[in-house]
C-alpha cells in the first residue's frame, strides 16, 4: 500500500481531472493521500473532496505564503474545520525566500498555528525555506509532548537534519527533490532512520520553480511510482520493504497508531 505524504489535491483545477486520479489510485494501491490546504480559501475544498474520498486525509493551514492576507478570526475558523475527527494541520511554516511577505508575520501565524496543533494533538506538516533554525528555534520551545509533525520536500543541511529528527520529526522527500539526483540529497535520504520517512508528489507541484503546472493524471502516477522506486535504491533496500516501511510511517504520523 502507497501513501502520498503531502499533495494539493484542490489546485487541480479541472474536477475531472481529479475524479480520474483518485479512481486510478485504487488499481495502484495508494491507500492515503494528505491533502494540504494553503489558506482559508481552499479550506472549504479540501474538506469536501476528503469527504467524498475516505483515502484523503484533509490538512488545513496557513501557509506562509498566505500570512499577511489572513482576517482577523482565521484561528477560531481553522479550529471548525479541525473539529473533523482525523484532521491535521498544515501546509505551515517559514520561509525566507519570500522575503516580501513579514517574517514577524509568518511567525505569528505559525506560531499559533503549532499551539493549536498540540493543545488538539494533531499532526501538522511544515514548510521550510532557509529558515531552519527559525522553525527549530520556535518547536524546541513549543513543541508539545509525543507531538507528531512532519517536514515537507526536505532540503537542509545534515545537521538541521538531525535537529529535526531529535525532535521526533517525520522527514518527507518530494520528487522535484529527488529526481536531481544529487549525491547532497541522496546521502541524507540514507542518513534517515527508516522509520522516520515519507515519501510525496507534492502534486500539481511537481517541477522546480513551476507554481501551478497544468495537473496530468499519468505525471502524477509516474511521480508516485519513481519516486518509491528511487528511494529503495537508495536505502538499498527492496522495493516491497520500503513501501511497508512508509506505509507504516504515514500511519503513525497520522493517527499515533502503528499499521499492523
Amino acid at each position: 500500500m502507497l501513501i502520498d505524504s503531502h499533495v494539493h489535491l484542490q489546485d487541480i483545477q479541472s474536477e475531472k481531472v481529479r475524479a480520474s486520479l483518485l479512481s486510478r489510485a485504487r488499481g495502484l494501491m495508494v491507500g492515503k493521500f494528505v491533502c494540504n490546504a494553503t489558506r482559508p480559501e481552499d479550506w472549504p475544498l479540501v474538506r469536501d473532496i476528503a469527504r467524498g474520498d475516505d483515502r484523503v486525509v484533509p490538512f488545513y493551514g496557513v501557509h506562509p505564503w498566505f500570512a499577511d492576507k489572513v482576517a482577523t478570526g482565521w484561528d477560531a475558523e481553522l479550529e471548525r474545520f479541525l473539529s473533523v475527527p482525523g484532521a491535521g494541520i498544515g501546509e505551515i511554516g517559514l520561509d525566507r525566500i519570500k522575503s516580501e511577505i513579514n517574517f514577524a508575520r509568518q511567525t505569528e501565524i505559525f506560531h499559533r498555528q503549532i499551539e493549536i496543533a498540540g493543545r488538539l494533538a494533531r499532526p501538522f506538516a511544515i514548510h521550510c525555506a532557509r529558515a531552519g533554525s527559525d522553525i527549530l528555534g520556535i518547536l524546541k520551545r513549543d513543541l508539545a509532548p509525543r507531538q507528531r509533525f512532519m517536514v515537507h520536500s526536505y532540503q537542509g543541511s545534515p545537521e538541521m537534519l538531525r535537529s529535526f529528527l531529535d525532535l521526533g520529526a517525520f522527514i518527507s522527500f518530494s520528487w522535484k527533490i529527488l529526481s536531481r539526483g544529487t549525491e547532497e540529497t541522496m546521502d541524507l535520504v540514507r542518513q534517515i532512520p527508516l522509520d522516520r520517512l515519507l515519501l510525496e508528489t507534492d502534486f500539481p507541484y511537481t517541477q522546480p520553480g513551476k507554481l501551478s503546472p497544468e495537473a496530468n493524471v499519468e505525471d502524477y502516477f509516474e511521480c508516485l511510482v519513481r519516486i518509491y522506486a528511487l528511494a529503495a535504491q537508495t536505502k538499498g533496500i527492496a522495493e516491497e520493504k520500503l513501501q511497508d516501511a512508509v506505509w507504516k510511517n504515514g500511519t503513525v504520523f497520522l493517527s499515533g497508531t502503528a499499521a499492523r
